[in-house]
């Protein structure tokens, strides 16, 4: 599989200020200003960096709750033909923030969900690792071993909790 490092840079940043503008064409809102914010940088350039990707993850008790989840696909006119069809190949940029974002999070919660009404979304999520639940738009990804009855216990909670 390709890594992408020449191309793509993710990481997570204190300041939403990076993912402002492709929140604000997806959502027509300021991002949320707290907790953790993984930006996806796309270098089509030497020395240049563009945001193009931004996902918020909020640590609340033990989950990991994902959302404002957005792509700015302009981003990619700036790229080379060959580079965009590197990262399309690779699965796209969500799919690969997503990814790192679970993996830089996995010890701090017991599963990460998500809220989900989105088509083109939902694809990337469940390549992801993303699993329906029981309940519309609510989705969970089990990156531990958790009985059903805990698996219950955390969905419940979080579907109590509404959209977020």
């Amino acid at each position: 599989m390709d890594r992408l490092d020449d191309l793509v840079i993710i990481t997570e940043v204190d300041d939403p200020a990076f993912a402002a503008p492709i929140f604000r064409r997806k959502f027509a809102a300021e991002p949320p200003d707290f907790e953790h914010h993984v930006i996806a940088f796309l270098r089509p350039a030497e020395g240049v960096f563009v945001a193009a990707n931004y996902v918020h993850l909020w640590l609340r008790d033990d989950v990991g709750l994902i959302g404002g989840a957005a792509t700015d696909g302009r981003a990619f006119a700036r790229l080379a033909a060959d580079q965009a069809e590197r990262i399309r190949a690779a699965g796209g940029l969500y799919l690969q923030t997503l990814r790192w974002t679970f993996a830089k999070f996995a010890d701090r919660c017991e599963a990460f969900f998500g809220y989900c009404g989105d088509a083109r979304a939902w694809e990337v999520d469940m390549a992801a690792g993303f699993e329906p639940t029981q309940h519309p738009y609510l989705i969970a990804h089990w990156h531990r071993r958790l009985g059903e009855a805990r698996r219950g216990e955390l969905v419940a909670r979080v579907n109590g909790w509404g959209p977020f």
